[in-house]
């Protein structure tokens, strides 16, 4: 794995361009992006292991197979962004929008989503082991897939129904 080679400095001034951001394959392992604008960003591929991107705004990045683990994610907006084959694991999601997300394949083991909102993501082969899910807004037809995860116990306790729009 490539050292670290932009500093929160260097990084907090890249964010607060007016453009998107663009740094596919990146290690950004313990980034501080606390309300970053990230709409639209390009971090696929990304080392952001670690990283406090609680309440940035991710709307429409690009996180394809980025590695998010330990990630602090609280009441980030997830919005309608491509998360498939991410890893997940230890993630912090607690209150995040993940509405219209593509989560496919992506691996949330030991995750908290609790009342986070999956309403309308596309959960196919989703992987969640222990994952937390008290609260959590979802279809049905994504309930199809956590439900794989989870006893019939568990998803009467921890799931709310949504509709996506």
């Amino acid at each position: 794995m490539k050292e670290r080679t932009l500093s929160d400095a260097d990084l907090q001034a890249l964010v607060e361009r007016d453009e998107a951001v663009r740094l596919p394959g990146e290690n950004l392992q313990g980034a501080e992006l606390e309300n970053a604008p990230l709409r639209g960003a390009n971090l696929e591929g990304a080392n952001l292991r670690n990283a406090n991107l609680r309440r940035a705004d991710l709307t429409g990045a690009n996180l394809a197979w980025a590695h998010l683990d330990g990630a602090n994610l609280e009441g980030a907006r997830l919005l309608d962004t491509q998360l498939t084959h991410a890893t997940l694991e230890h993630a912090r999601l607690v209150r995040a929008s993940l509405a219209m997300a593509d989560l496919r394949w992506a691996r949330l083991r030991e995750a908290d989503l609790t009342d986070a909102d999956l309403v309308g993501a596309r959960l196919e082969g989703v992987e969640m082991w222990k994952t937390a899910l008290e609260g959590v807004r979802i279809t049905a037809e994504g309930m199809h897939e956590v439900a794989k995860h989870l006893s019939a116990g568990q998803l009467s306790a921890m799931v709310t129904y949504g509709t996506p729009g």
